[in-house]
């Protein structure tokens, strides 16, 4: 056989391929978020700072940042995250200065500050045409990049954890998330299953409407196609030998769906506390706080003052062996493991913080102090904020003998 005899023209086409994948690449590497992300990281370790035993003596303002992306303040036990305009800062929680910083050319749609102290990490989803599914884990104190994730997600998501695995919920799908990012499960809208059938209750046709996670356990408030009204669904967080969502309960808890929605508001390895306003009833029934067991089964209901809903902006704080809500002019105190609640405060601004024997409870003025068993008044803590906005849900935090707030798109760090 002759060998294959190439004209000049075969030459210049195969040149000409050449250049177009060249010019191709380069062209999609310049166009891509990842040639405009940029990640500084720290250049000095930040200290560790001890969980304060009991409420500093004053609060004075220290420094404040735009953090839109989050509904909470997300500390770990050595910084302040903030998340705004694409980029994530790591802040020195006495001085606000800059540690380290994360940023991409997309909107952020989430932060959490998890997994600490072992290995404290801030995770943050970002938006792409897929949803919120760009996910990136960061060592919070080092600002150095710890792994990626890409998936499916709705165009909004919500971002927690009790300590263990990561929810990612969304309105019409959520995953679970290990610290190694590997995804535990899955469930609700998924539109490459890998089983088609997995099991009775996967979320198909369902409108994901609040969640939480403890231990191995999720708990989601959903409205599903025919059900009469709103429903309460607990998960494994973990598939099981079958490769199925394990199923440990799911009940209608509500008799109608023209008002909002009950809402998860804290979430233990037994038990599950749901705020449901009550308008949802063919009869006018009181707001109350309801208990359900991990299997999803009613164990009590506890009326507490509220509205028919709570405020866009409020968001519940578990500290200290106590969960807190604000109902929108009360904060309601819970027992960490029963769920029940312990007491309630009149006239304020967010939810609570323990700490130690005591407890911060935002007011108009400042913070409240009472006794975190009792809730009798102690004190008080005058705070100079910036803004004032009587509608607007105040979230703290504490962090060494700092407090650390959230008020709509500002956060704030007070110490003595």
């Amino acid at each position: 056989m002759q060998p294959l005899r190439r004209r000049p023209v075969d030459f210049a086409v195969s040149a000409a391929i050449v250049v177009v994948v060249v010019v191709a690449a380069v062209l999609t590497w310049h166009s891509s978020s990842a040639r405009r992300t940029t990640l500084i990281p720290a250049t000095v370790t930040p200290t560790t700072l001890a969980y304060p035993a009991d409420v500093p003596a004053r609060l004075l303002h220290r420094w404040s940042a735009k953090s839109a992306a989050t509904r909470s303040p997300q500390v770990t036990d050595a910084v302040v995250l903030t998340a705004h305009d694409g980029a994530v800062v790591a802040h020195d929680p006495r001085s606000g200065a800059v540690l380290w910083q994360y940023r991409r050319p997309l909107p952020i749609c989430a932060l959490l500050a998890a997994w600490y102290p072992t290995t404290p990490t801030a995770l943050v989803a970002y938006r792409n045409p897929r949803g919120c599914g760009e996910v990136t884990a960061i060592d919070a104190n080092r600002g150095v990049r710890r792994g990626t994730r890409s998936s499916d997600a709705d165009a909004t998501l919500d971002l927690q954890s009790d300590g263990g695995y990561v929810l990612g919920i969304g309105p019409t799908r959520l995953e679970t998330w290990g610290s190694n990012l590997v995804r535990g499960v899955e469930y609700g809208r998924i539109d490459a299953r890998v089983k088609p059938d997995m099991g009775r209750r996967d979320g198909r046709g369902c409108r994901l409407k609040s969640g939480m996670t403890a231990g191995d356990r999720v708990a989601v408030i959903e409205h599903c196609d025919g059900d009469p009204g709103f429903r309460l669904t607990v998960i494994g967080a973990l598939l099981d030998k079958e490769e199925k969502i394990p199923s440990y309960g799911s009940t209608v808890i509500t008799s109608g769906t023209a008002f909002a929605a009950p809402v998860v508001i804290a979430m233990s390895d037994t038990n599950i506390a749901v705020y449901d306003g009550g308008a949802n009833s063919p009869e006018p029934i009181p707001p109350a706080v309801r208990v359900f067991n991990s299997d999803g089964a009613e164990t009590g209901r506890y009326r507490v003052p509220g509205g028919a809903a709570l405020p866009a902006g409020s968001v519940p704080v578990t500290a200290d062996g106590l969960a807190s809500v604000w109902t929108g002019h009360d904060t309601v105190v819970l027992d960490g493991l029963s769920m029940r609640p312990v007491f309630t405060a009149t006239g304020t601004r967010g939810p609570g913080v323990a700490i130690g024997a005591r407890m911060l409870i935002p007011d108009d003025a400042g913070y409240l102090v009472v006794d975190a068993a009792t809730g009798q008044r102690t004190g008080h803590l005058a705070v100079a904020r910036e803004t004032h906005d009587a509608a607007q849900a105040i979230v703290p935090a504490a962090l060494g003998d700092a407090v650390v707030e959230q008020r709509g798109d500002t956060l704030a760090v007070y110490g003595p």
